[in-house]
């Protein structure tokens, strides 16, 4: 039987973020409620690794953009910056995710921060921060 990969680690990731950085978190075609921040996931796409009669190896990206009301002062900016670190921390702590299926990500990672995503017009009062996730997931084990 076919397991949705994407979906345990999105549900994984999202619960872990919610839990570390207590702001909303989104994902695919969730109704994306604006708040003062809230973080959005976005797939991006699939490495495949090695494949054998038995497994499959793949490395999944995501795009996590974070999301934070523009208030252009100096309290803001050490609060900003605070709160990437906080996420960093909280991925590079948690270099593993649990599935659903009882499987494990493995190799969570946190890549470069962009601090200075463009916004969709809808946005305009946000700062965004942005950051290429990846994990590593065996399945397909028979």
């Amino acid at each position: 039987m076919a397991v949705n990969v994407w979906d345990n680690i999105l549900v994984s990731l999202k619960s872990k973020l919610r839990a570390g950085m207590k702001c909303p978190v989104f994902s695919g075609n969730d109704k994306i409620n604006k708040s003062n921040q809230f973080i959005k996931l976005v797939p991006t796409g699939s490495i495949q690794g090695d494949v054998t009669k038995f497994s499959e190896h793949r490395t999944f990206n995501i795009d996590v953009h974070y999301y934070i009301i523009n208030q252009n002062n100096t309290q803001f900016e050490k609060y900003k910056f605070n709160q990437v670190s906080i996420l960093e921390a909280l991925v590079h702590d948690n270099p593993t995710l649990s599935l659903a299926d009882s499987t494990t990500a493995y190799n969570v990672m946190i890549g470069d921060n962009d601090l200075n995503v463009e916004p969709d017009e809808e946005f305009d009062d946000y700062i965004i921060l942005g950051w290429n996730f990846s994990c590593e997931h065996l399945n397909n084990l028979g």
